[in-house]
Order: structure tokens, then sequence, then C-alpha cells
């Protein structure tokens, strides 16, 4: 086989290999990032809801206060209607009367619209708190899950990664690039054995006789290789690509010959 398509295709089961430990993991580095950030942002909207609490308490505090003096200046306002001497000391006094007043009655329904925010507020912190104690649970859970695979897989993984780069620096960039152009649009498989699909004859005690070649096609999407191709991406001393999905393909006697029959799927060729 040509030396670049070989690596070529060492290259595509080291990147197979890497997929299969991903796919180990499934979407818990998702999962765990999506809960990180929701915690986060829910930690942030429960920090604004204590801090606004906290400014109504203070608001309704100071507003009680002004109440309280406003009645002080209410009852002296009273008791000074008593001494007034003339009608304009009598409406001078009764204007500050009503004032005052209005004052406490303005400062009142401020203290009720703020006690209803108030209780909307403990309850939104309340739901808060139990929905960041769920996610944090859920979170620690996934953690453990993603932590557990990575031990698993981390040495594995680690060799893959160091033969990957090794291997890397010894192919020609053309058949890198076109590598890693054809692995993005093809889910991550850029490189594929061509399938020789044989028939099987057996016998009546189940022992195959004889194959018969039904096809070849590309192991990639199955698009059937023409006889003289086949031919020439056998011999592998030339690279080929799949004329549908312009996958890179070779042949290997394990991985290419499948034999099928209604005893046996998918046998290799013996």
């Amino acid at each position: 086989m040509l030396k670049e398509l070989e690596d070529l295709v060492k290259l595509q089961r080291i990147d197979n290999q890497l997929m299969r430990i991903t796919g180990l993991k499934g979407d818990l580095p998702q999962l765990v990032d999506a809960l990180s950030s929701e915690l986060g942002e829910l930690e942030k909207s429960l920090d604004a809801d204590k801090e606004r609490m906290e400014e109504v308490k203070k608001m309704m505090k100071q507003l009680g206060s002004k109440i309280e003096e406003d009645k002080v200046k209410l009852e002296k306002y009273q008791d000074q209607l008593y001494l007034v001497t003339s009608n304009k000391e009598y409406d001078a006094i009764t204007a500050e009367i009503d004032y005052m007043k209005q004052e406490i009655s303005k400062a009142e329904y401020e203290i009720l619209e703020l006690s209803e925010e108030l209780e909307k507020l403990n309850e939104s912190i309340k739901n808060k708190e139990i929905a960041m104690t769920e996610k944090k649970k859920e979170l620690e859970e996934k953690k453990a899950e993603l932590k557990n695979t990575d031990e698993k897989t981390k040495e594995e993984e680690s060799k893959l990664r160091k033969d990957r780069e090794v291997l890397v620096e010894r192919i020609p960039i053309r058949y890198l690039r076109e590598y890693e152009r054809v692995a993005k649009a093809r889910n991550g498989v850029a490189v594929v054995p061509i399938n020789q699909v044989y028939e099987v004859i057996r016998d009546k005690n189940g022992n195959i006789i004889d194959q018969i070649e039904m096809e070849v096609s590309c192991g990639g999407c199955h698009k059937i290789v023409p006889p003289q191709k086949f031919i020439e991406i056998k011999a592998g001393d030339k690279i080929f690509r799949c004329e549908s999905c312009g996958r890179l393909l070779y042949w290997d006697e394990k991985e290419s010959v499948i034999l099928k029959d209604d005893l046996h799927e998918d046998e290799e060729f013996i």
C-alpha cells in the first residue's frame, strides 16, 4: 500500500478510537458546562433578589420612620389649630394638616406596595434556592460520571493523541488538509475500506462450499465501485476517492471482505 495512504488509514483508525472514547462520554461534557452556566445565572438572579430584598426592607423602614415623624407633625398642627387667632392662621395650619395626611397616606400606600414586592421576593428566593440545590446535586452527579469515564479512558486517550501527533507530522500537508476537510464533512470519517461482499453457498451440513461476489462498494456511502477501479484500489499504489461521498478508499482483506448468507451475517473472509 502507498505509504501516504497507509498513514491516512492509521490516522483514521486512531480517530475512530478517539471518537469511540468521545462517544462513551456522550453529552456529559456539554451537560456539565450547561448546568454550570445555568447555576451561575441562577446564583446571579438569587443574589439580585436578595439585594433587592434588602433595599425594600430599608425603604420600608425609612417610610415607617417618615410616617412616625409626619404623625408627630400632624398632631402638633392639630393642637395648634385650637390656638389660632385669625382665619389666615387657620387656613395655613389646615393646609399643613392636609399635606401631612397626604404624605402619611402616600407613605402607607408605598409600604403596602413594597410589602407585596417583599412577599414576591421571598417566594422567588425560596424557589431559586430550591432550584439551586437541585442543580448543584445534578451537576455533582454529572461531574462524577464524567470523571469516572475520564479516569477509565484517560490513559488510552493520552496514548492515542500522542500517536496521532507523531503520525500527523509525517503525512504530507496536502493529504492532511484533504483528510481534515472530508472528515469535517463526513462525521469524522474520511478514509474507509471498500466492501467486497460475497454470497456464501453452503452444503447441507452448513459448510461453506463456494463464495459468489455480489458487489464492491464504498464502505462509507455504499456507492458501487466499478470493477476496474476496484482492481486499482486493491493494488494500493495510488489514492482513490469515492465519486459519491469523496472519502478516500482502500482495500484490506480483514476489513473489506464480507460474507453474507442466511446463517451468518458479515463474516470475515477465511
